[in-house]
């Protein structure tokens, strides 16, 4: 089956379902291009090094729009024409990637305020205490986006200093950013947005759903490759559909029209 009967497959699948289980995967942090960056390796050596692998979403972002801005118009305008396709649907993302340009696509909302996207993986929108204290979870404002600006300026002229991102209200540390990357990671900054996945997921049951999953990799099976795999297998109604890397999931994406 060629590319084009694929997505008219896909899309009339698509029309038929009742519900919509997307899955964005590892491959829209666009590590692939990244690494091919030598100054980008060796940011994140650095960071490595001084135990700040929290700050590694930020530079993905900053490089991305520097040397690959095409690219991210491309991923952004593909997701969008996904988004559309799923307006009238009853449906969910989940997303592996720490791209915080995922967040920001108009996903539906189930409710007045309850997302139809959880990425439990974080990326740089919000920020966490090292230690977990409950009152240093807090939202990246203007101010702390500033300072990240300023410190990828330094840091590119030699300055590896970690920015001064604020102290948590409660023990006085230094915040960090609230992603997986985290030696101690967060995770209370995804699980509501997580609770109202698994309740929508209940209500597929015995239901026509599709699955669809995109530029997915292997880093983190749990979330969502293995899930969805059982999904498909015990549900009668479910179908699942793949989009690897070797498809090219920006390039199928914009084709969604």
């Amino acid at each position: 089956m060629d590319k084009k009967e694929n997505i008219k497959k896909i899309l009339e699948k698509i029309q038929e379902a009742e519900y919509v289980l997307v899955g964005l995967g590892q491959y829209f942090d666009m590590q692939y291009f990244l690494s091919m960056q030598e100054g980008y390796r060796e940011i994140i050596e650095k960071l490595r090094e001084s135990h700040a692998l929290w700050m590694e979403p930020y530079v993905d972002t900053c490089y991305r729009k520097q040397f690959a801005p095409k690219l991210e118009d491309e991923m952004t305008k593909g997701l969008q024409n996904l988004a559309e396709i799923l307006e009238k649907k009853s449906y969910f993302v989940v997303s592996t990637s720490t791209n915080r340009t995922l967040r920001e696509i108009p996903w539906k909302k189930l409710l007045i305020k309850k997302e139809r996207y959880v990425n439990p993986c974080g990326e740089w929108s919000k920020l966490q205490c090292p230690d977990g204290c409950p009152e240093g979870l807090l939202p990246v404002t203007d101010n702390e986006e500033k300072i990240l600006r300023d410190w990828y300026q330094n840091m590119k002229k030699g300055d590896f200093r970690i920015p001064d991102l604020g102290k948590c209200p409660n023990c006085g540390k230094e915040l960090i950013l609230n992603n997986i990357y985290a030696e101690q990671y967060d995770e209370k900054g995804y699980l509501e947005n997580w609770a109202e996945y698994h309740n929508w997921l209940q209500n597929t049951w015995n239901h026509r759903l599709v699955i669809l999953e995109i530029g997915e990799g292997t880093r983190f099976p749990s979330i969502m490759k293995n899930p969805f795999e059982r999904i498909a297998m015990f549900q009668q109604k479910a179908e699942l559909y793949r989009i690897d890397e070797e498809q090219n999931p920006i390039a199928w994406l914009l084709a969604l029209c």
